[in-house]
């Protein structure tokens, strides 16, 4: 691994004035670790109030890394690597900010658009060190994760909380996201490194009751099973679903979805809300934004209310502001503040990359397969923000773990 050396050299001018010169000889170990590091730390609860501003440690880490980034890359020390389509977002950030500044004013729209810059520019800077030293980035990557699983287990325990991990905001993703990209590198290199830190980790991941984490992570490992089984296990599976499907075609009143509905809680009891019911149900209050969220959608469907502006869109449908909030499902969100035009901008680099043929049949698709379903599970559920933002690329840049050859 290079050795991460600045020289600096202080010299006198012809007035006698110190002049400071800076010559950068090697970089890349500190970038390294920070690029390893980074996306783990986005799903932890390091951060500081100021002005009325969320700052994240993680943030500070994006900001670093570009600048250590631009100083390198003028040396010729780094490559940036991008996957297939994901310059095209290029188009998102330039829309993001004319519509913000239609919608939602000058300050918000400069805000949002600066937020997906620094992200989208920090995940291609981390992508490329995964392809530049990929075992050095994927042992400090996992290892990352793992010790912030410990931190996240330490102290909720020492608060008496044996279970809910839920006290240190966007760390209580961290679990199931570890046991994830743990089931997609051991498959996809066959590698057991690991699989024993994922078995003291499972229990954890129930234990922190955290159900988005806990669906998404069994999703993926459910496939990762499928794919994994030998042919006689392939055969018991078909042999189970054979049995299954002949006892539903001989119990047809199973099949009876008349009484099915796909909320708890019914039309009547939306239209006369309960507010201070919904302050404690979560499920209620939930219900609730998907369903003003989906009206505010309706009417805005094309170009959307604007970055930044859900809430205050939101705040028409309760008396009680402290309920107006984003709807927790990040694609409605996007598509309540982008639209249907600013979803499709974000979603092109997968239809891209797959259009492309870029997605090859074997491990690599199967594990492709495996994070999109990880990342939409979460995303359905989450809210809006810097993890979600990662998350959502999260399939593209597979290479953090797989280490993928670049495009």
């Amino acid at each position: 691994m290079p050795v991460f050396t600045i020289a600096v050299s202080i010299t006198l001018n012809d007035k006698g004035e110190k002049s400071v010169q800076i010559r950068v000889n090697t970089i890349t170990t500190f970038l390294l670790l920070l690029s390893a590091m980074l996306v783990p730390m986005y799903f932890t609860d390091f951060r500081l109030h100021f002005a009325g501003l969320i700052i994240r440690l993680a943030d500070i880490m994006s900001l670093t890394i570009i600048g250590l980034f631009i100083l390198c890359y003028q040396q010729g020390k780094v490559k940036l690597f991008l996957p297939k389509g994901f310059t095209f977002l290029v188009v998102f950030l330039i829309y993001c900010l004319l519509n913000g500044l239609w919608h939602s004013g000058v300050f918000k729209a400069l805000v949002a658009t600066f937020q997906w810059f620094v992200i989208l520019s920090t995940l291609a800077i981390v992508y490329s060190h995964s392809l530049m030293h990929p075992k050095q980035f994927t042992s400090i990557f996992i290892k990352t994760l793992l010790g912030i699983c410990v931190i996240v287990v330490l102290y909720h325990f020492s608060i008496g909380k044996f279970m809910h991990y839920k006290d240190l905001g966007d760390a209580k993703y961290v679990l199931a996201l570890t046991g994830a990209l743990i089931l997609s590198y051991s498959y996809y290199y066959q590698d057991k490194r690991y699989l024993l830190a994922l078995c003291i980790l499972y229990p954890f991941i129930i234990l922190s009751l955290e159900r988005k984490g806990i669906l998404a992570f069994h999703v993926v490992l459910f496939v990762y099973l499928c794919f994994s089984m030998k042919a006689l296990a392939r055969i018991g599976v078909l042999v189970l679903f054979s049995a299954f499907l002949f006892f539903i075609l001989n119990n047809p009143s199973i099949l009876d979805f008349s009484n099915f509905q796909v909320f708890e809680y019914n039309e009547y009891e939306m239209l006369g809300l309960d507010e201070a019911r919904a302050l404690w149900s979560s499920n209620l209050h939930r219900q609730s934004l998907i369903e003003n969220g989906w009206d505010i959608f309706k009417a805005n469907w094309l170009f959307g209310v604007g970055p930044k502006m859900l809430p205050e869109s939101m705040v028409n449908y309760y008396y009680n502001q402290w309920l107006a909030l984003y709807t927790h499902n990040v694609f409605l969100d996007t598509l309540i503040e982008q639209g249907v035009v600013g979803l499709s901008l974000l979603l092109s680099p997968y239809f891209i990359y797959i259009a492309s043929g870029k997605v090859k049949l074997g491990k690599e698709a199967v594990c492709f397969v495996s994070l999109c379903l990880y990342s939409g599970t979460m995303l359905f559920f989450m809210s809006g923000g810097a993890p979600s933002m990662v998350l959502f690329y999260l399939p593209l840049f597979s290479g953090f773990i797989l280490n993928k050859k670049s495009d």
